[in-house]
């Protein structure tokens, strides 16, 4: 006999809270893992992951540098801070994205920035190369 179970059952966002570790130094995954420590390590993804070029991932997912350095620095900035918003606004456990703060050193933006998530503020920080 087949369990009755329904669709309805199924709690989607347990599902979307839990995550695999991954350790970016070993290059291995390890345990789950979830709440704040799930969001900044999806945070970092995203911000790793180069929108379209993973037929894996939807064309939301990732951010899309590959315009930021086409106009100069002054342009660079502006355009950075909207495709770091783009594609982090897409995750509902994100409020808002605000407190950036770029640095140019050689041909890198540093870039820190605060985000405000269902989790507190979480303060972020990368860089982008030329």
């Amino acid at each position: 006999m087949l369990p009755e179970n329904n669709l309805e059952d199924v709690v989607v966002d347990e599902i979307k809270e839990k995550a695999f570790l991954i350790d970016f130094d070993k290059k291995k995954l390890g345990g789950l893992i979830d709440g704040k420590k799930a969001l900044l390590q999806a945070i970092r993804v995203a911000l790793l992951t180069q929108r379209y070029k993973y037929a894996l991932f939807s064309h939301s997912y990732g951010t899309d540098y590959a315009y930021v350095f086409e106009d100069g620095y002054s342009k660079a900035i502006a355009r950075l801070k909207n495709a770091i918003c783009d594609s982090l606004i897409h995750d509902d456990r994100i409020e808002a994205i605000d407190s950036f703060v770029f640095e140019k050193r050689g041909t890198k933006i540093i870039v820190q920035f605060r985000v405000l998530s269902v989790y507190g503020q979480l303060d972020f920080k990368t860089e982008v190369e030329n």
